[in-house]
């Protein structure tokens, strides 16, 4: 693991509450898919580099579909596919470190608002515990220097591998 990962480890342990999830996962992954932190309270085939890696693709096309919209604005996105009781809920970490997303992913729950507004609380403490712990860490990144795309440098037999459970 590296220190980034231990952080975020180490974060999760001292954070209670994750034991009252129901039917949820919480996966942290980075910008190009490598997840750094899972979760899970529900039996899945999927695994966390295939889900991190789906997370940040999907961000990163969403990312890319708002350079459409005229208006440009400094605002914190997040991204929502869900129905009133499942879903898919993921927010960018912000701070001075590289990018990261963190994602809620849950079914069957009877208020999803409450438990967005839960996450997104998380992603809060999480942002100031990082920029805490990483303060004189190698993991800062400058703005300029977080422009990782997903996918660069790889070839066609390691997406298939990585995306054969989805796909089977």
């Amino acid at each position: 693991m590296d220190k980034l990962e231990v952080i975020i480890h180490e974060f999760f342990k001292e954070y209670a509450g994750l034991e009252s999830l129901k039917n949820a996962a919480l996966l942290v992954c980075r910008r190009d898919g490598v997840p750094l932190f899972s979760y899970k309270t529900f039996e899945s085939s999927w695994n966390d580099s295939t889900a991190g890696a789906l997370i940040g693709g999907m961000w990163q096309a969403a990312e890319t579909l708002t350079q459409f919209i005229p208006e440009v604005r400094d605002e914190d996105f997040r991204f929502s596919f869900d129905t009133s009781s499942r879903g898919i809920f993921i927010i960018e970490l912000s701070g001075n470190f590289e990018p990261l997303y963190l994602s809620y992913i849950y079914y069957n729950l009877d208020n999803p608002a409450r438990m967005k507004s839960r996450v997104k609380s998380i992603k809060d403490k999480l942002d100031l515990y990082l920029d805490d712990h990483l303060s004189n860490q190698v993991a800062r990144v400058d703005k300029k220097d977080k422009e990782v795309f997903l996918f660069s440098d790889i070839s066609d037999d390691e997406m298939d591998d990585l995306f054969s459970e989805v796909i089977a």
